[in-house]
């Protein structure tokens, strides 16, 4: 139960560390194509996110979850995770909005939500252990 719950631990911290990272790349992206390559804020934010998915996924994929897995497995089901992350972010944002909370407070435990879903998608699901 020791090594589950160390390695529970350095996965979360893993995960946490490529979040992070992706997040400032995502957004490096997103300003590099709108304000250097003249893109709109939708292509823009849509090349941002699509490198951040790339980047989260090889990187959960060989740093966080250390997964043998094929790509051809591990890549649909990593973006299904991310499909029902993206989708509960979203049904808890907008229920608190409904709510009346702050939208800042509100965002933020939508992005909870998001974060959450997505590791232990990611855990159990894209990246699962086999063997």
């Amino acid at each position: 139960m020791r090594f589950l719950t160390s390695e529970l631990f350095r996965q979360a911290k893993s995960f946490a560390a490529v979040g992070v990272l992706n997040t400032i790349v995502g957004l490096a992206v997103i300003v590099f194509a709108h304000r250097v390559l003249g893109w709109g804020p939708t292509l823009s934010n849509a090349a941002g996110y699509g490198v951040g998915a790339l980047m989260g996924y090889t990187l959960n994929r060989t740093l966080t979850f250390r997964s043998a897995a094929p790509v051809g497995r591990s890549m649909p089901r990593y973006a299904a995770v991310l499909g029902v992350g993206y989708a509960s972010n979203l049904g808890v944002l907008h229920t608190l909005l409904w709510l009346q909370p702050s939208f800042v407070l509100a965002q933020a435990l939508a992005m909870v939500a998001f974060s959450t879903i997505v590791f232990f998608g990611s855990r159990s699901f894209a990246f699962e252990k086999t063997g």
